[in-house]
């Protein structure tokens, strides 16, 4: 049962003993709780990157089960000693510079980074700055002492990637990337000792930073804690003030002329858009507007605003980080990389630029109808043209975030 089904079943069942127990648990033995990682909302295509809610109080032998909802950004759940070493430094300092738009002073970036070096990340930077998968991140790894390996391609030991009850006394207890799919597709559950001591215990999302982070908190087994539907309450009331403000956007994002967002001027149809504020950890994945109108063989020219692609003829879905038989974890090509489409501009050489030019605008010539075609993985800034030659209507969508879909009307 998701959260929402289980919140309206408890609301509407209160008259009922059995939906109370049910609600508010059995005192008596262990307790479940329900964090939610990003979430699919109902009124704007969006990721969230936080944890609803950001905490959580439990007792010993309790567990917490954290549920992915899949918006196409990957997650972890990454904890332990180092974790918590390393949230003392970094939490004050995103606490004082995190919601400026101007970037701190260089002894903060240092100090921030020298804080989380011990902390591999899932998402790295390979030759020519294209993104790679870090296996040392991405692999689930549970370790009673020591640092995970430093090496991207290394993972832990076979043995080390056997998950055991969080004691709070592990250096690291990281889930590794979060599946969308198979037997624990979206949820990773951490069961605590019965042996962990009371305190407050950090958690992060290796692929997203401390940014995106959550806490746990751990009382004696005699104290009352919030029941699950206190727990989802609160996580409701999180959702909404990170919503709203993505929602307003959504409603004023521009449909026709040119806006500035992000310090660059764009000009619709757009793929993305976002909230100015850089407290706000969302991203808003739309095309705008939804539906364009064109002539046939005039030329589509969308704007890219954030992360996204723009994609015709899709086949089933593939998400863009994905389990290899192996165990390797690595970047799908399919939804990654350009099909039907020039790769971008490389930058000149000694340019010392990254990633496409700014002004660049990749040119994919005539789509054909029936045929799989992809702008692949564009960055903000970058611009994607296409012509249809036929009338008719052409859904198309990112292949990074499956809920963000839009549609070519030729005349």
């Amino acid at each position: 049962m998701t959260m929402r089904r289980r919140l309206l079943w408890c609301l509407l069942a209160t008259v009922a003993a059995a939906a109370l127990a049910a609600c508010a648990g059995d005192a008596s033995g262990p307790q479940s709780r329900e964090v939610l990682v990003d979430y699919v909302h109902d009124e704007v295509a969006s990721s969230f990157l936080l944890y609803f809610p950001r905490e959580v109080t439990v007792r010993p032998g309790d567990s917490v089960l954290f549920r992915q909802e899949w918006t196409g950004e990957p997650h972890s759940v990454t904890m332990g000693t180092l974790v918590d070493e390393a949230m003392s430094v970094v939490l004050p300092l995103i606490e004082k510079y995190g919601d400026s738009a101007e970037e701190p002073p260089k002894k903060v970036l240092q100090k921030f980074d020298e804080a989380m070096a011990p902390l591999p990340w899932t998402l790295g930077e390979g030759e020519g700055d294209v993104l790679t998968v870090n296996q040392n991140g991405a692999q689930p790894c549970f370790l009673d002492t020591g640092a995970p390996p430093k090496k991207a391609d290394k993972p832990c030991a076979d043995a080390d990637q056997e998950q055991p009850a969080f004691s709070g006394r592990q250096s690291y207890y990281n889930s590794g990337f979060i599946p969308y799919e198979g037997p624990q597709g979206n949820e990773f559950t951490v069961e605590l000792a019965d042996d962990i001591e009371p305190g407050v215990y950090n958690y992060y999302c290796n692929v997203h930073g401390p940014f995106q982070a959550g806490t746990i908190t751990v009382v004696d087994d005699d104290e009352p804690i919030p029941s699950q539907d206190e727990v989802s309450r609160q996580a409701l009331r999180e959702i909404e003030e990170a919503a709203t403000p993505l929602v307003d956007a959504y409603e004023k994002a521009p449909r026709t002329g040119k806006a500035k967002i992000y310090g660059q001027t764009v000009t619709p149809p757009l793929a993305g858009w976002g909230v100015e504020d850089p407290g706000s950890h969302t991203s808003l994945n739309e095309f705008v507007p939804e539906i364009v109108e064109v002539k046939a063989g005039e030329p589509v020219e969308w704007t890219v605003v954030g992360y996204h692609s723009v994609s015709f003829e899709v086949p089933d879905y593939f998400a863009q980080v994905v389990i290899e038989d192996d165990g390797t974890v690595v970047f799908s090509k399919d939804a990654t990389q350009p099909v039907n489409s020039p790769e971008p501009p490389k930058p000149p050489r000694g340019s010392g630029q990254s990633g496409p030019p700014k002004p660049s605008v990749i040119d994919a010539g005539t789509f054909e109808k029936g045929a799989f075609t992809s702008s692949g993985l564009l960055e903000s800034g970058s611009k994607y043209r296409l012509r249809f030659d036929e009338p008719g209507s052409y859904p198309y969508a990112c292949l990074i975030h499956p809920q963000m879909v839009g549609t070519v009307e030729v005349s």
